[in-house]
Formats: structure tokens, C-alpha cells, sequence
């Protein structure tokens, strides 16, 4: 059986983890070797028993304090990049080296890649790739420049970009790209994404798949409480709390990373806390409408679920899975940094007693769940034994 390489390099929520977690329960379960090469390794003790766990290189600004990130308001992936380090080909060099060495010591048969583009640039005519993520960050290759997905010129030179990287690569004597998003390219494409989220939509040549939703979903819409799933950023907002408190609607929270502390002022709010994560179908169940940062599983999984939504974005990618929800009408969408607590909890209110909310979320959740199969991990399993020989 072969070896195989997992890894995830950019992206801070947990669904990148949890899609390679479930690949990686697919691959063991088939005889293959699973390395998997993190950007967070306090994810990895969920990966399958006999998984080899590994740190990621780390692009240096996910890092506090190296370096300033510029100013401007991203428009493009290349943009993203260039706020990550993709500024100095130096550094990028670096993480492509410490990819090599990686490579070197687990000397896989095939890599399935996480928004991890210093990986496929380490792996290209080397190693057989699979390249697996939501929409947004599974972009076209095919591309000669990153589409602006806000439509607003691009904030930063990705000319200048691309002459960095080719130079660092050539410099390691590894294939340059012709032009930026081919970092992107890979031996088998799996963009796991709803249509009708994709904001690669209209370059798009190679079809979706499915994205990857919670195990167990439900049928929702017919509780009573908002269910409010939420990041750091949500957890921090003293405007956000404060408009939920004043909506007077049954909140029930779960934020992965609240302390003891921050439960108990969510708890002071009025709000019941969870400390441990819900099963899906019980959120379903309970709640009458859900509202999180915008991350794509959950999204995707209150779709299928019948589930209307509120995303309280707070980066580029969220805000345009917040803007679709909004185009479908089934849902609606606020920058955090922009939220008012009176006129939030007004229009909360408004939305949580509006039943064509509810009616149109049950009504288009049997055609999302007919698009869940195959399911992402099953394709990428099958895609390794194809590639791996």
C-alpha cells in the first residue's frame, strides 16, 4: 500500500483539519500510511490510530508580530498571499525547503494538499498531488492572473509577486510557475463547494464536488432558538454580544476556543453555553435559526439541513459565503466590524420571526443534500489509489 502525505498550510478554521481528518480515516482504513503535515498539531490527535503527525511549515505573518500586514482591503487571492508573505521570495523559498525535508523523510507516494501552495510548488513533477479544499480556496489554475472577487482592483502588484517566486524556485532548481495561480495546480482537483458559493463560479473548468458537512445533519428551522457558532473574532465582539443580548431571542452559543471566563459573560448575557461540540441534528432540532462567522461546513451543513442563516463575516472569503446565502434568500449577512447593537438586534428580530425564511430553507434542503454524494473524502481516496499506482 502506498504512503501518503497530507498536508495544510493556510487557513485558520478547523474544517481544514477536520476534511483531511476524514480523508485520512479513508486511507487507513484501506491499508495506506498516513502522514499528515499540520498547521495546527493540537488537531492532529483526532487523526486516525498509527497516523504520523507532523508540523507544517509556517508562513511567517501567521505568526504575531512578523512582519505588517498591509492596509488594504484584499480583492484577490494574490492579494491573501501577499498579506501571508508571498511579498519575499525568500520566504517563500523557505517554506518550500522545509516541505523538502519533509518529503525527504516521509518519502510519500502521493500528497493530498490543503490550501497549501508552498507544498504543491515542493511536490510538482515529484510527487503525484491531489489538491482538496472548499471554493474559495481551490482556485482555477488555469488562470493568468487572480480574478477580483469583490470587483475592485487588485491592492497589491502581482507582476512583481510572480517575478519573486519564480526567482526563489529557479534559485532551487524546482519547475516556476508561468503565472500565479498555477501555485494552485494539482494531478486531481476536489473543490468541495455548493455551486452556488463558489466564487471561482465563473472560471471554473473542472467540476465540483461536494462539501464536506457535519457527519449526522438534521431537519431544522422548527425550534425555537438561534444556535450561534462562532470564531475568535465573534467570541470578541462586545457589539455583537451586546445586539444578540438586546434581540431577546433563545440564544444557545458554542465557541471552540471561549474560556472559562468568556463562557461565563456569554452565560451573564442570558445565553446558553455549550462547552463541547453539538452533533449537528441536535442544532437542527433545537433551532429556529443559526448564525456563525461564515466558515463553509457549517454553511454548507445548515443548507442541507433547512436551516436559515445569519454570517457575521470578518474576512474576505465569509463575506462572499454571506452575500450568497443572502442572494438565495435564505439567509442574510453583516460585516462584524460594522455591526450596531440596536439595528443588529432589530433586524434579528425581524429575521428570526419572518416564517418565509423557514419555508424557503426547508424547501431547497433536499436538493443541496442530493448533492452530497459522493462525498469529498471518498473522492480523494479513490484519486491516491489512482495516482499512487
Amino acid at each position: 500500500m502506498a504512503r501518503v502525505l497530507l498536508g495544510w498550510e493556510l487557513g485558520a478554521g478547523t474544517g481544514h483539519a477536520a476534511r483531511l481528518r476524514r480523508i485520512a480515516a479513508g486511507l487507513a482504513a484501506d491499508g495506506h500510511a498516513v502522514a499528515a503535515a499540520l498547521q495546527r498539531v493540537d488537531l492532529g490527535a483526532a487523526f486516525p490510530p498509527g497516523s504520523s503527525i507532523w508540523q507544517a511549515p509556517v508562513w511567517p505573518r501567521l505568526l504575531n508580530g512578523v512582519g505588517a500586514p498591509p492596509a488594504a482591503a484584499p480583492a484577490t487571492m494574490g492579494d491573501i498571499l501577499f498579506r501571508l508573505g508571498l511579498d519575499d521570495g525568500e520566504r517563500f523559498a523557505a517554506l518550500v525547503a522545509g516541505w523538502d525535508a519533509l518529503l525527504a523523510a516521509v518519502r510519500p507516494d502521493a500528497i493530498v494538499a490543503e490550501f497549501a501552495p508552498a507544498l504543491l510548488a515542493a511536490a510538482r513533477g515529484r510527487v503525484p498531488t491531489v489538491l482538496v479544499g472548499a471554493g474559495f480556496d481551490v482556485v482555477p489554475a488555469q488562470l493568468e492572473r487572480f480574478p477580483s472577487l469583490t470587483g475592485a482592483d487588485p491592492a497589491q502588484d502581482e507582476a512583481a509577486m510572480l517575478a519573486q517566486v519564480q526567482a526563489a524556485l529557479a534559485r532551487r532548481g524546482l519547475a516556476a510557475p508561468a503565472h500565479l495561480p498555477a501555485l494552485f495546480a494539482a494531478d486531481r482537483v476536489l473543490a468541495g463547494c455548493f455551486a452556488e458559493l463558489d466564487p471561482y463560479g465563473s472560471w471554473r473548468r473542472q467540476p465540483l464536488v461536494a462539501p464536506l458537512v457535519a457527519e449526522a445533519l438534521g431537519s431544522g428551522g422548527r425550534g425555537e432558538e438561534l444556535f450561534l457558532y462562532g470564531s475568535p473574532a465573534l467570541l470578541r465582539s462586545r457589539a455583537l454580544i451586546d445586539g444578540l443580548a438586546r434581540a431577546r431571542i433563545p440564544v444557545r452559543a458554542y465557541f471552540p476556543d471561549a474560556d472559562a471566563a468568556q463562557r461565563r459573560s456569554l452565560e451573564a448575557a442570558g445565553f446558553q453555553v455549550e462547552r463541547t461540540p453539538l452533533p449537528f441534528e441536535t442544532i437542527a432540532r433545537r433551532s429556529r435559526i443559526v448564525m456563525s462567522h461564515g466558515g463553509i461546513g457549517f454553511v454548507c451543513s445548515a443548507l442541507a439541513s433547512g436551516l436559515p442563516q445569519v454570517v457575521v463575516h470578518h474576512d474576505l472569503e465569509k463575506r462572499l459565503t454571506g452575500e450568497a446565502v443572502t442572494r438565495l434568500r435564505l439567509g442574510g449577512h453583516a460585516a462584524l466590524d460594522a455591526v450596531d447593537p440596536g439595528a443588529f438586534a432589530v433586524s434579528l428580530r425581524d429575521f428570526y420571526a419572518d416564517e418565509s425564511f423557514q419555508r424557503r430553507a426547508r424547501d431547497a434542503a433536499p436538493g443541496y443534500r442530493a448533492r452530497l454524494q459522493p462525498s469529498q473524502p471518498e473522492l480523494a481516496v479513490a484519486a491516491v489509489a489512482a495516482l499512487a499506482g
